[in-house]
């Protein structure tokens, strides 16, 4: 059992090097008996971990080291001089460790037959030449990891420059639509284009004051709300409103800005052409480990395509994509009265908000 009070990278390489102990234990063991010394294979296995102890111990270090000197852009040369200096004086000091401890313990247990003090140097001299591959592994290990984080942060900066690519876009796309709204609001009732002009600048206000790449669903919704107002005071007739959220959904977390594209959609898309009003009906729910979005509204039961709705559902299909998962989807479901939009994202808790 490894010790629960290690950090997770601690526990891996612990775990790791038990179990190099563990795949070096056989060989020993028959070796050792071949050559007459009746240890057990527990005892060998033993003497194996104390061999690695020091390894185990210099993995860090030595990952370290391979963060501080990375092969590649241009580093290359002094970085192999610097870890092969290394190698050369640390391959020998960790196995002379290992050695001199499972010696000092077979002695100190009275077990085995540890050899001749003696011949430790002959066998740290020639187990060090066999360790060299062992030390290239754990720098090849350590270069893996740089590797990886690099491509990792540069994913990241990517999926960022992407999402304020689509904010970017967003905005416009909302700011000409509500203001040709306001155009032809001016003409009907002069007070109420003045009220739809404030809350734009609210709208607007609240848009743009955050950065911030994903918001809880709790906020999602707020400005969503405040959207629906705005749109409220532009349409000319009433519509009816609903919010189907479970408790699990409100504090999930989400791409920011994900629910105004689709939800301006249907205002302007699909309620906005009809003469009654109709009907918008935002849904959340999470369901196993995963939170569904759906925005649906009433549709005419003939009604043209419209300029505009394509470019603001790929706008959310490319900020998933952006974002933490893969496996996110937006979905369409378009019938004779109603259009549907349903998106499949990772359940990702506000750890703020528990």
């Amino acid at each position: 059992m490894l010790p629960t009070d290690l950090s997770p990278r601690k526990r891996t390489i612990a775990g790791v090097w038990s179990i190099v102990a563990a795949a070096y234990t056989p060989a020993v063991w028959m070796i050792g008996d071949a050559q007459g010394q009746r240890g057990s294979f527990l005892a060998a296995f033993a003497a194996m971990m104390v061999v690695f102890l020091p390894w185990a111990l210099s993995t860090p270090s030595l990952l370290r080291l391979s963060s501080e000197l990375p092969l590649g852009s241009g580093r290359t040369p002094r970085s192999l001089v610097r870890l092969t200096v290394v190698g050369a004086v640390g391959v020998p000091v960790v196995t002379g460790t290992g050695l001199t401890l499972e010696w000092a313990s077979a002695w100190a247990l009275g077990i085995g037959h540890p050899g001749s003090l003696a011949r430790l140097p002959i066998r740290v001299a020639i187990t060090s030449f066999f360790s060299v591959p062992i030390y290239g592994g754990v720098v090849a290990i350590g270069q893996a990891l740089v590797w990886a984080d690099r491509t990792r942060q540069q994913e990241r900066s990517l999926a960022q420059a992407r999402l304020d690519t689509l904010r970017a876009q967003l905005n416009p796309h909302f700011l000409f639509n509500a203001l040709g709204a306001v155009g032809e609001l001016v003409h009907r009732d002069a007070g109420a284009a003045q009220s739809a002009i404030a809350r734009l600048a609210d709208v607007l206000r609240t848009t743009l004051a955050s950065n911030s790449a994903e918001v809880t669903m709790a906020q999602e919704i707020a400005l969503t709300k405040d959207h629906i107002e705005l749109h409220r005071l532009l349409l000319p007739n009433q519509i009816d409103v609903r919010f189907v959220i479970s408790a699990d959904a409100w504090r999930a977390r989400v791409p920011a800005l994900v629910l105004q594209p689709l939800v301006e959609n249907a205002l302007v898309h699909g309620l906005g052409r009809m003469n009654d009003g109709g009907w918008l009906t935002i849904k959340a729910t999470v369901d196993h480990g995963r939170l569904f979005i759906e925005v649906a509204n009433a549709l005419l039961p003939i009604s043209p395509p419209s300029h505009g709705l394509g470019s603001g559902l790929q706008n959310v299909r490319e900020r998933l994509a952006a974002w933490r998962d893969a496996r996110s989807q937006l979905v369409v479901d378009r019938n004779s009265d109603r259009f549907v939009v349903k998106l499949n994202l990772p359940f990702v808790p506000d750890e703020m908000g528990e």
